[in-house]
């Protein structure tokens, strides 16, 4: 007998099969969106949805679970509304969850070989894809008869040639950060500056990156000007990252004895970025290369290059270094000295640092770019090596390693320095000019606070006028903006106008506007270190005459000093030239380098390695003035405070400037202006 079922039991029935059969088929056909974001250090693909779109056909489009999309989007589930902005989670593309840290690397550098019965040397070369003269210089003592079972080898990691990085269409790559990476690290692998990183992630602030955080890496931009002549300009993160990286004292207690055997040899090793390398043909570099854009940017880095190689930058600094070294071996002084090419690699410059050799030296120099210094830092640290940074200005290496010497001022000194000069004439109108630039307000929060600071020490019986102009970030600086500092001005008075930018563009119509205006105002100038650098070249110096320009910086060099044309013409009958690189802050290369050199070497003759604890008495005469160290903190290392203030007068001379010491504060005080005003109102109505 056949049953048949009742018509309730069909319906049912049918309606099961339509829900399957619409759930097999995309009512609208999705297509993926190509925006991502970036929210709390996840990618997500942001998807607009369309009318007919359903939360099924949307997770097939993505390659996810409808689960996956609902939990970043609750309420999803009862149906998502037409226009509704859902995120979808995405593994953005990456360059193979690439860790740039060097922690990370010291697992890989080296493995360790037991020698097994009957295998010889060259097997084992073999097997590791190195050479057996790696293997020899990897392991003292060992070569091809001495072999024996049993025997530790240790096998030093291939360098593998650096892959050419693929970037998006909007120039960008996702990268994953690894535990213990830092911005230097990552900045380093993908040879972009720390700045440009913090430009494309605004969420990082001043602090670092956290460990499983996906950031954006800019594609690096080709520029006029090599990025080796860049100072580095890196913002300490100590002041406002809320940083409690714990830095344990140091009180240097091996070098307690006192300094013997002044005629030893002592071993110096520098680290340069020549990059000496036989260029890859340009065809080779964008054979595989499919998108235009790409393809123009690889060729025209690859002409500039050609055109100003790197290493050119960074011979005058070797040049000067050569000479200090000729005197003082001329002296009497003995010295091992060895020059490393770190290439501008992270990688390199660790295969450089597996020379056990290099533990017991007695002082490095270099390298000069932030990411390849952490690394050489690190070892230095952990070898009680004195470590010199010619051109570094970022405090945050400084301040855990108690062996490095910074010869160039950071940030916050400097400002700390020109905020004493500003607040000795609180008798003057003050105008505080700067860009719009969210990126750099905590540096002008910094600044001006440490500019009131200084007005409460002198407790003026009148009230500071203090005014602030801040300009858009167009480009190019309008008339209209400029009229805004003229109308700032105080004809009864004298004005300080502050300029603290390394800015040309903003600098350069600034200055124009305000030589136009001493018919009528009676104006000083406050630039910033970079104002003598080659960027300001083109700012006619006759205006910073007119305009009494105050600068400040640790290396200006006096050219009608007899000192500085005596090493002049010694540099001359060596090389046939004369040093005329120099960097952002108009730091002469091969200047700075005879002095730094004389300097360290005439310390290790002097008190060995024990100069540490010497330098309060340690004061030697140098072209560039002299070099005075502080220790940042008792668990850190030196920072360079000497920082010298010069003046531009209307007689086209350049003279020195000295800058008064605070008095003692008394009372608090605070200058009278615009954001300022409404504070003090309050004060008073509280009052009544």
């Amino acid at each position: 007998m056949i049953l048949f079922p009742n018509r309730g039991f069909l319906i049912l029935l049918l309606g099961v099969f339509l829900m399957q059969s619409l759930a097999g088929q995309d009512p609208v056909q999705v297509e993926r969106t190509n925006n991502k974001v970036i929210l709390e250090g996840t990618v997500y693909y942001i998807h607009v949805v369309k009318p007919g779109q359903t939360l099924y056909a949307i997770s097939k489009a993505y390659n996810i679970s409808q689960k996956e999309v609902a939990i970043e989007n609750p309420g999803v589930i009862s149906g998502v509304q037409i226009g509704q902005s859902l995120k979808i989670p995405v593994e953005p593309t990456m360059q193979d969850e690439v860790n740039t840290s060097d922690a990370a690397e010291q697992g890989e550098l080296i493995q360790i070989h037991i020698v097994e019965k009957r295998e010889t040397l060259y097997g084992i070369a073999r097997k590791y894809g190195v050479t057996e003269e790696v293997l020899m210089q990897a392991n003292r003592g060992v070569t091809a008869g001495n072999l024996k079972t049993g025997q530790r080898l240790k096998i030093p990691q291939v360098e593998v040639p650096e892959e050419e990085l693929v970037f998006n269409e909007e120039g960008l790559i996702y990268h994953k950060v690894q535990k213990r990476e830092t911005l230097y690290s990552i900045a380093g692998y993908y040879q972009v500056s720390v700045e440009d990183i913090r430009v494309a992630n605004p969420e990082l602030g001043w602090g670092g990156p956290k460990t499983g955080q996906v950031i954006r890496i800019p594609e690096p931009q080709v520029t006029d000007q090599p990025q080796s002549m860049h100072d580095t300009i890196s913002w300490s993160n100590s002041l406002y990252s809320g940083s409690t990286v714990e830095v344990e004292d140091y009180d240097y207690e091996e070098l307690s004895s006192e300094h013997s055997n002044v005629n030893r040899t002592y071993r110096v090793a520098f680290f340069i970025p020549f990059d000496f390398r036989e260029p890859e043909p340009l065809d080779s570099l964008i054979k595989d290369i499919t998108s235009v854009t790409r393809r123009n940017r690889i060729t025209e880095r690859y002409m500039m290059e050609q055109r100003i190689p790197q290493s050119v930058q960074f011979l005058e600094f070797f040049q000067g270094t050569l000479l200090a070294l000729d005197y003082m071996q001329q002296t009497g002084m003995k010295l091992d000295v060895r020059f490393y090419d770190t290439r501008k690699s992270m990688d390199h410059t660790r295969s450089i640092l597996r020379d056990d050799s290099l533990e017991d030296f007695d002082l490095f120099v270099g390298p000069f770019y932030p990411f390849t210094l952490e690394i050489v830092s690190e070892f230095a640290r952990n070898h009680r090596i004195p470590l010199v940074t010619p051109f570094n200005n970022d405090l945050d290496l400084v301040s855990r390693n108690p062996y490095l010497f910074q010869l160039s001022p950071s940030m916050e000194r400097e400002y700390r320095e020109a905020a004493k000069l500003v607040a000795s004439k609180h008798d003057y109108n003050i105008v505080y000019v700067r860009q719009e630039d969210s990126l750099d307000i905590e540096k002008h929060d910094y600044f001006k606070q440490q500019i009131f600071d200084g007005f409460d020490d002198y407790h003026p019986s009148e009230p500071v006028v203090f005014k602030e102009v801040i300009l858009s970030m167009e480009r190019i600086i309008t008339l209209e903006q400029t009229k805004e500092i003229i109308h700032s001005l105080s004809p009864d008075k004298k004005n300080l106008v502050l300029i603290p930018t390394s800015n040309v563009s903003l600098a350069s119509p600034v200055v124009s506007a305000l030589s136009y205006q001493l018919k009528s105002y009676d104006i000083e100038v406050l630039g910033s270190p970079y104002w003598i650098g080659t960027d300001f070249s083109s700012i006619d110096y006759r205006d910073f005459h007119k305009l009494n320009l105050i600068f400040y910086s640790s290396f200006w060099v006096d050219y009608h000093d007899p000192e500085l044309n005596a090493y002049m013409a010694k540099y001359r009958s060596h090389f046939y030239n004369e040093p005329t690189i120099t960097s952002k802050k108009g730091i002469n290369y091969g200047i700075a380098a005879y002095d730094m050199t004389l300097y360290f070497l005439n310390a290790l003759r002097r008190y060995g390695s024990r100069f540490i604890l010497s330098l309060d008495e340690y004061r030697p005469e140098l072209i560039q003035g002299s070099i005075q160290f502080d220790r940042l903190s008792r668990g850190g290392g030196y920072e360079n405070i000497n920082i010298t203030f010069y003046q531009f007068a209307p007689d086209m001379t350049i003279h020195k400037i000295k800058v008064p010491e605070l008095p003692e504060r008394n009372y608090f005080f605070r200058p009278v202006d615009d954001w300022k005003r409404r504070r003090y109102l309050n004060k008073d109505r509280q009052r009544d």
